[in-house]
Parts: structure tokens; C-alpha cells; sequence
């Protein structure tokens, strides 16, 4: 994170600004004749617009990021948003969480349902009190929230185990909900995640809970792309089959950024569990030597 930190800052500080390439050039227009600042005018246009194809850092739409620039005394700041031809952005597409007039901003690029990728602008404007200003720009490429999250199976069957009564529930995540088959895993830097879920008993009739006390379980990157959810309410009987409904809730990143229900993805699950063969009132397992007939040798 410090990292990620020391970069943004470092970024804002080198970006080259609008203001500063026009004002440059208002001082070089009063000395040469009006075809060649037509000409210089057209060459940083044209510089900018390919500076502009670029872009430092790289989000996915419904994170929150922060940033932040020098303080200077006496200073005032002033942050916005921006498309990709510096137009002012709609304003139903971010957040300004806190910050906005500050040195210190924090943003949420608000999740639009977008299909490609779209180039922002974050701009930052500093004015001295005697009225002059400078506008730096970060150049942010916002990338479809296309992750997902949802149960490996949509029935889940074990035996009675009375050892060992949580279930791991097998989950499938990836980057990318329109290829699941490719199976391409969320990044490390999107951990851990935070899932909540519900649970219901189908044989008692209860209605929905909670899981986990209400309190999102937390999951850790994993290497080979294997993870599971530890559910702890789900447990059996010695003597009846049980039969519990989970579903998926809410699902965030380390970013916040909410990993939303996409066409097709499996977000509830029948957990079955089955009770083991009965003698008596003791399980077959655990049955005493007296229930079983001797029949001598041979």
C-alpha cells in the first residue's frame, strides 16, 4: 500500500499540466507572428492528445482509491473528474468521499455497469490567493467489474460427522464472469475478500440468519486459485437427514469494490447432510459388540 502510495503522490507531482502548456505559450505567442503560434498551437495539441492515449494506474469500477498533493500555505485545492477529452465527467459516476477541497482526497469510482474500459482524468487545481492557478491530472484507465464469486456446486452432500460438524463450501472465483472456463484468478492485490452470507434450516422450516454472527468472512489470496467458505451453522443430526439453503449476499474487495451476482453465477446452495445407519439409539458406527448376533465358528 505504501507503494501504491508513493506512486499516485509521485505521479501528481511530474504529471505535466494543461495550464502550464498554455501559459508557456501565451508568453511565446506575443513575440512571433500569428502563423506560427497557430502552428506551436496545433504541435501541443497534438502532444496532448497523445499523451493522453496512455494512463498511470489502472482500477476496476466500484473501488475507492486515495490521493493526495503537497500542501502549500495560504493554498486552496480543489479536485474533479474528467473524460477522456478533459469534458467534465458525470457526476453520477464518482464519489467524492471526503476530501474534495482538501490536499487529501478519497474517491469512489462508482460501479456503471460499464462494458470496456474508459480513460478519466482526477485533476487536481491549486490557486495562490492573488488568483493564480495550476491543474495537474492523473490519467485513470477504469476497467469493467466483471469478477465473480459463487458456489462450485449447487448441492453439497456429506455424511453425518459428528468429529468434524463445519463445512468447507467450495467457491469458484474469478476476473472475469464472461470466461469462466479460462478460470482467470482475481489478482493478490484484491485481497483478502469479505463474504457474507445467509442460512436457513429447509428440514426445521426456520427462515433465513446470518452466518458467521453476522459478520463477513474474511478470505485470504490463495496461490492456486482453491478457496473455500467455513461454515459453522450447518451441522447434522445422529438421527434425521438435514437439509440447509446458503446464499451469497455480499461479496467486497480489498478495494471495496463490490463483487456483484452476474447472469449465470451460482450463489446458493442446498447443503445436505446425511445421518449414518441407526441400531437402536447408537450410530452403526459406534455400536456396542452386544448388538451384533453371535453365530459361533465354523
Amino acid at each position: 500500500m505504501a507503494l501504491a502510495k508513493n506512486y499516485l503522490e509521485l505521479k501528481l507531482h511530474n504529471m505535466k499540466n494543461y495550464s502550464d502548456y498554455f501559459s508557456c505559450f501565451k508568453g511565446f505567442a506575443s513575440k512571433v507572428s500569428n502563423r506560427v503560434a497557430t502552428t506551436a498551437l496545433f504541435m501541443v495539441a497534438a502532444i496532448t492528445m497523445g499523451f493522453a492515449q496512455e494512463y498511470d494506474v489502472s482500477f476496476i469500477e466500484g473501488s475507492v482509491h486515495s490521493f493526495n498533493v503537497e500542501y502549500h500555505e495560504g493554498n486552496s485545492f480543489v479536485w474533479a473528474m474528467h473524460t477522456a477529452t478533459f469534458a467534465e465527467m458525470d457526476p453520477l459516476a464518482y464519489t467524492f468521499i471526503e476530501g474534495q477541497f482538501e490536499t487529501n482526497v478519497t474517491v469512489k469510482f462508482n460501479d456503471m455497469g460499464r462494458g470496456v474500459r474508459e480513460l478519466v482524468y482526477l485533476a487536481v487545481t491549486e490557486s495562490r490567493p492573488e488568483g493564480c492557478s495550476t491543474t495537474r491530472a492523473l490519467r485513470i484507465m477504469l476497467e469493467p467489474n466483471n469478477m465473480y464469486f459463487e458456489f462450485a456446486e449447487e448441492i453439497s452432500t456429506d455424511c453425518f460427522n459428528p468429529a468434524d460438524p463445519n463445512y468447507q463450501a467450495s467457491v469458484n472465483i474469478g476476473l472475469d464472469f464472461n470466461d469462466k472456463i479460462s478460470g482467470t484468478p482475481i489478482p493478490e492485490e484484491y485481497f483478502p475478500l469479505q463474504v457474507s452470507y445467509q442460512i436457513r434450516n429447509l428440514t426445521a422450516g426456520t427462515g433465513f440468519v446470518d452466518g458467521n454472527g453476522g459478520n463477513p468472512l474474511v478470505v485470504a489470496y490463495n496461490a492456486d486459485n482453491n478457496y473455500s467458505l467455513l461454515i459453522t451453522e450447518a451441522v447434522g443430526q445422529r438421527d434425521q437427514s438435514t437439509d440447509y439453503e446458503l446464499v451469497i449476499t455480499t461479496v467486497t474487495d480489498k478495494y471495496q469494490t463490490v463483487i456483484t451476482p452476474n447472469p449465470g453465477d451460482n450463489r446458493t446452495q442446498r447443503r445436505i447432510i446425511i445421518h449414518l445407519p441407526q441400531s437402536g439409539t447408537m450410530d452403526m458406527a459406534l455400536a456396542y459388540l452386544s448388538d451384533i448376533e453371535y453365530q459361533g465358528s465354523r
